[in-house]
């Protein structure tokens, strides 16, 4: 049987859409996942929703919903997210499922067989957007910065203070448990300061796992769903699973999560009797354009927004290749542009185009033979064997990044090497046909070999690649320990040659990201459908005062080049004809608007759509996921302000 490797990502909290930063664990997962299934191991790789606590209860009850209603809605929006970016986990578990509960109890009542669980008091001020109690004294949370609640309550508690030493032996034996070692450090002498009892219960609120025989109780929501890890497995069912798996080879989660998977974590597990997991991947924070991501920014990248606009591929390459794991990192439309089209589209796509356009033109679209091997054939046949092995050690030291770059390396080799040989100008000339097999064989091999290597990280363009290479056996069944230089077949037919990356038109892109996020700020989206993926937010009456919305009359209507949404409409206002570019292309015709009156929001700040000046904004309401403009029945005038 092959060996097994586990790994997961946090359990993502249901208080928002998924957005860049879920998007970047993720992602990193699934190309840890892809590459351990290509070295020959069994992987179950885990990601799911945690659903529970205080926030989640308040949040439902602003929606006027269920808090199960609400976690559903959420988590949903989570399993569309990887599926659509092609992410590939074997297990979604979310910790308002049956066999999350019985983990759950199942783990609290082997530490409170252990003598390890005791009941209390516990007052001092709670974070309720990072459910957790604050240092004494601390008034406003040392994580989010967001102020405190005092509470007090009788609580359960975990014996945190007896595992001090413990877990000081448990990390010296094992010094790569948290990657990066900074993070270690910090781990290190955060438990070295000191170590005080957790409370693992809460009885000011119903949204959560009941203790089992003093059902007032619920479990802190980290000891709940930290036990999801376990649960996705088959914990507390008798699984072969769970035996197979555990423990965890891997589990990432962001920086900010640290304190609770790398010191509360292990204890709760060695309490229980269980082995703690090997290693704690933490990964760093994107911010957008240099800025932290928030809501009040309005500078929030979801998901969902980049897989409108971006590639997956494309996506995936920016993430890892940008940073390396555990730093942090700056994102920006522009940024994505300038590495995917320098890398995937001059680097990778020309390589790909380039090398098989001349085994098209020269050698009848057939794999060459390879004659006799010359000292540059020789020098890139020995890069390429080294770039796999420096490949393999990078990505299983879990340096992605350094992965990629070796890749790279072998990609720049391999165009020195075509730009050396001139294999362009030997085509007319018959006595140089075997040298021209050989240079040409020589270059797909290499490519064949940069393909596989990359799969891992863009699985669509690369297995492009190998099936225009002729390469039918499927790319995820290639081995990548057994890859070698040779198994390119001579003589076999390639494929029809098609673009694998395309550029990126930078101009395009952005103003298909101004779009959406027009659409997201328009004032008609407080009557769209409900949705409780956004937060009710109660403004003052101030606030909506400086929203100027006034009566206009359509003058024409025509389509914006390159868009099937946009119209640039020309509205009267009564003091001027002003050019508004709206995104209603899709339910209306351009012919059919001249002479509606429309509402029109007239002191927005001007913005280009697609290269086309907007200087309002039409105001529409979405009904069934189709955008209506709003009318008037009655007779008024031009320019009349909206009350």
């Amino acid at each position: 049987m092959s060996d097994t490797f586990y790994l997961t990502t946090p359990l993502y909290y249901v208080n928002g859409v998924p957005h860049v930063g879920h998007t970047y664990t993720s992602v990193i997962a699934d190309a840890i996942a892809r590459y351990k299934r290509m070295c020959g191991f069994q992987v179950c790789s885990l990601t799911g929703t945690d659903e529970h606590g205080l926030k989640i209860e308040r949040a439902a009850r602003q929606q006027g919903l269920s808090p199960q209603k609400f976690t559903t809605t959420y988590a949903a929006t989570f399993r569309q997210a990887w599926k659509k970016l092609g992410l590939t986990f074997d297990e979604f578990i979310r910790t308002t499922e049956k066999r999350h509960g019985e983990a759950v109890v199942e783990i609290f009542e082997r530490i409170k067989e252990n003598n390890f669980i005791y009941l209390g008091e516990y007052s001092g001020n709670y974070c309720v957007n990072c459910e957790a109690y604050t240092p004494e004294g601390v008034t406003d949370c040392p994580d989010c910065g967001r102020p405190t609640e005092f509470m007090t309550e009788e609580s359960y508690f975990f014996k945190l203070s007896a595992f001090e030493e413990k877990l000081l032996n448990f990390y010296d034996s094992n010094p790569d448990f948290v990657i990066p070692a900074t993070r270690m450090n910090e781990i290190v002498s955060f438990v070295k300061g000191g170590l005080k009892d957790l409370s693992i219960s809460r009885t000011s609120f119903s949204w959560g796992i009941p203790i089992p025989g003093d059902e007032k109780h619920i479990f802190y929501v980290w000891f709940d769903a930290l036990t999801g890890y376990l649960a996705g497995i088959g914990f507390a069912r008798q699984s072969e699973n769970f035996e197979q798996y555990w423990p965890a080879d891997v589990q990432l989660i962001g920086k900010d999560i640290l304190r609770f998977h790398a010191v509360y974590w292990p204890a709760f597990l060695i309490a229980a009797g269980l082995e703690p997991p090997r290693h704690i991947l933490v990964n760093g924070w994107w911010t957008v354009e240099g800025e932290k991501m928030s809501k009040s920014r309005g500078n929030t990248i979801t998901t969902d927004e980049l897989i409108k606009l971006v590639p997956s591929d494309y996506v995936k390459y920016f993430l890892l290749r940008e940073i390396p794991i555990g730093a942090d990192g700056n994102f920006s439309y522009k940024l994505v542009v300038k590495r995917v089209n320098s890398d995937l589209a001059n680097d990778l796509g020309n390589l790909s185009n380039r090398i098989l356009t001349m085994i098209e033109s020269n050698c009848k679209g057939q794999i060459p033979e390879s004659g006799e091997a010359e000292t540059r054939d020789e020098e890139l046949k020995q890069f390429s064997s080294e770039t796999i092995d420096l490949f393999r050690k990078n990505f299983d030291s879990l340096q992605i990044n350094k992965a990629i770059e070796n890749v790279w390396e072998l990609i720049s080799m391999v165009n020195k090497y075509i730009v050396a040989n001139e294999p362009w100008a030997m085509g007319a000339d018959p006595a140089k046909k075997d040298r021209l097999g050989t240079v040409l064989y020589y270059s797909a091999e290499t490519l064949r070999i940069i393909a596989i290597l990359m799969a891992p990280i863009i699985p669509t363009g690369t297995a492009s690649i190998l099936k225009q290479l002729g390469v039918s056996k499927p790319i995820e069944d290639h081995r990548i320990p057994q890859l070698a230089w040779g198994e390119l077949e001579m003589g076999s037919p390639i494929g029809k040659i098609q673009a694998i990356y395309p550029r990126l038109d930078q101009e395009e892109l952005l103003s298909r990201v101004e779009e959406e996020r027009q659409q997201k700020e328009s004032p008609s989206s407080a009557t769209q459908d409900t949705d409780v993926t956004a937060q009710k937010e109660e403004i003052g009456i101030e606030d909506f005062a400086k929203v100027e919305m006034r009566v206009g009359k359509i003058v024409s209507a025509e389509r914006v080049p390159k868009s099937d949404k946009l119209l640039k409409v020309q509205v009267d206002i009564g003091s001027e004809v002003r050019q508004v570019v709206a995104g209603i292309g899709q339910e209306y015709a351009p012919e059919e608007l001249p002479g509606r009156l429309v509402a029109v929001v007239t002191n927005l700040k001007p913005v280009k759509l697609m290269g086309v000046e907007s200087n309002g904004m039409l105001v529409a309401a979405a009904n069934q996921g189709k955008l209506v403009l709003v009318a008037f029945n009655e007779p008024v005038r031009l320019g009349a302000r909206l009350q």
